[in-house]
């Protein structure tokens, strides 16, 4: 699964994107529904980067269409689930340059598409075909527990106080929490299928949050001016941390490569597919943000 190979998969994403407009309930009385809303928030875009491992990993170990599918647009439901939660949280009425959900309907329907969405992420698992029936109960756990460290992860960030010290390896931890689990779950999710060993799965969860925190610390960057005193930010826990000793930014750019050489090392002895979609993530990560990739 080279990166190449991405632009191999026209027709999955079309799949992809069909099967993902068929979520958000209909409308009960006039109200706009869940599903026109959840159509309008799909229209501003995204990579569709956590959906895209999910379908080229899959395709690197054989499995099925209609099995990469399915975790693919499970993973996808949940990713967008939180994207729209996040935006309630942080008062962001933009999403891509377009309306974000709450700032059309309102908190509580906003709040009600993302539930919506994280249920409609199981009742896919449930569409695996007979033959995989036994790895339901495999799938459906790393779907839980994604939920659940990324829930915790968004409560530690909600609760940061900006008169409260904060340690880098305390944001370290809140950033695994929050961004982790949905880097590494499309790719677990197809281990599991191929009966990978726990520690395996625990190896490539690890990792993953690797490259979380570097997508973080590189977005901090980009965002320190205008998260400075209001939001959480690794720049500036950096920056109170050196005390003018060293530059924050340089500081903040040598973590990302640790970050970076964490999250390889992680995988380095897992099945090369593994290898190859961590090598994906850091790519789309460069191309995100080309002002971190290192002269080779």
């Amino acid at each position: 699964m080279q990166m190449h190979d991405l632009n191999t998969i026209p027709h999955d994403l079309e799949q992809l994107e069909y099967r993902l407009c068929q979520y958000g309930s209909d409308a009960v009385q006039s109200e706009i529904s869940l599903n026109q809303l959840f159509q309008n928030h799909l229209a501003a875009g995204g990579t569709r980067t956590r959906a895209i491992l999910a379908l080229a990993a899959g395709h690197a170990v054989n499995l099925p269409d209609e099995v990469r599918y399915i975790i693919a647009t499970a993973v996808e439901l949940l990713h967008q689930a939180s994207l729209i939660h996040d935006d309630i949280q942080d008062r962001d009425t933009l999403r891509r340059g377009q309306a974000s959900v709450w700032s059309v309907a309102g908190d509580s329907s906003a709040i009600c598409l993302g539930d919506d969405l994280i249920g409609a992420a199981f009742q896919e698992l449930a569409k695996l075909p007979a033959e995989y029936a036994d790895k339901i109960p495999d799938l459906i756990n790393l779907l839980a527990a994604a939920i659940s460290r990324m829930a915790a992860g968004q409560t530690l960030d909600c609760q940061w106080q900006q008169d409260r010290d904060t340690t880098f390896s305390q944001y370290e931890q809140i950033v695994q929490h929050k961004s982790g689990p949905l880097l590494g779950l499309p790719i677990a999710m197809v281990m599991a299928i191929q009966d990978a060993s726990a520690s395996d799965i625990k190896h490539v969860m690890t990792g993953a949050c690797h490259i979380g925190v570097a997508y973080q610390l590189a977005d901090d960057l980009s965002d320190r001016c205008e998260d400075q005193g209001t939001r959480l930010n690794g720049y500036w826990v950096l920056a109170s941390q050196a005390a003018g000793e060293i530059d924050a930014e340089q500081a903040l750019r040598t973590e990302f490569e640790r970050q970076l050489t964490h999250a390889r090392q992680s995988v380095c002895h897992l099945p090369s597919f593994c290898i190859q979609s961590f090598e994906v993530l850091i790519e789309a990560l460069h191309q995100k943000y080309p002002a971190f990739r290192v002269a080779a």
